[in-house]
């Protein structure tokens, strides 16, 4: 059984069905029509970047993760998957032409996160700039999860200022995500020498940074969301911040990579 909740884990399955959370949630609290091909595109879009991301297995997913990267070494399965990922992910664009050009506004970072580019006598990449990396995936997923939905309908019945207070919430709630596995990670990302957060602070002060994210969040979101569903919310973010063990990764998992869901649902 164990294995099995492993497999389901690894498979990016939990990450793809997050950002549908984040995207339902738009949908409802920027008051606009649920639209299931940006559901399906956003599903298909995240387990295609998440898969592609491990798939290309470095020196530190073997010390941060051994037995996942091990585990995807072995799979046979997961090519032909992206194939067919790749197509409904080409198909769901065809079908929304509007959002295009957030797709692109999104892919150039993308492009230039690990791209190195020739400055001077050094090569440089956003990949270099200290905590880049929680923040660009905090970037591509309000892209995907509430630019998208914009973009995609005609009208939106809400004001300006909801929209980006929303796009503030979603993306301190994704740093926080990423953040939390940049704990564990910590080992790897310094031995390649990615500055995030958590190699930055260490693992104490980036637990408080978790804390500050999450004030943020909240305050962003107070004026949006069910008061009673964002405090819970909030200590269940709080108590995964403050308790999360590296050591332990694999079961605090189901609660780290299933945020959006949790969000949706209480929110």
């Amino acid at each position: 059984m164990f294995r099995v909740y492993k497999t389901i884990l690894w498979s990016n399955v939990p990450m793809a069905l997050d950002a549908v959370g984040w995207t339902g949630l738009t949908f409802k609290i920027l008051k606009i029509a649920p639209d299931y091909v940006l559901v399906v595109l956003t599903f298909a879009l995240t387990w295609l970047f998440y898969t592609r991301d491990r798939i290309d297995i470095s020196a530190s997913d073997f010390i941060n993760n051994p037995e996942r990267s091990e585990w995807y070494a072995a799979q046979k399965f997961i090519k032909p998957s992206m194939f067919i990922a790749t197509a409904v992910i080409i198909l769901c664009l065809w079908l929304r032409l509007s959002i295009l050009l957030p797709s692109l506004i999104a892919l150039i970072p993308c492009f230039f996160y690990t791209k190195k580019i020739k400055m001077g006598q050094k090569d440089f990449s956003l990949k270099d700039l200290p905590g880049m990396k929680a923040v660009l995936v905090a970037f591509l997923w309000v892209v995907l999860t509430v630019f998208f939905p914009l973009f995609a309908t005609p009208s939106v019945l809400t004001s300006k200022m909801t929209t980006i207070d929303f796009c503030f919430m979603v993306g301190l709630f994704v740093m926080l995500q990423i953040h939390t596995n940049d704990i564990r990670d910590i080992a790897g990302d310094r031995q390649q020498g990615t500055q995030s957060f958590a190699v930055m602070l260490g693992e104490k002060r980036a637990r408080f940074l978790g804390l500050v994210l999450i004030g943020l969040g909240l305050y962003f979101g107070w004026s949006l969301c069910s008061t009673s569903g964002l405090i819970l919310f909030g200590i269940l973010l709080v108590l995964r911040t403050l308790f999360y063990s590296p050591k332990k990764d694999i079961y605090w998992q189901s609660l780290i990579s299933t945020q959006g869901l949790w969000a949706y649902f209480m929110l």
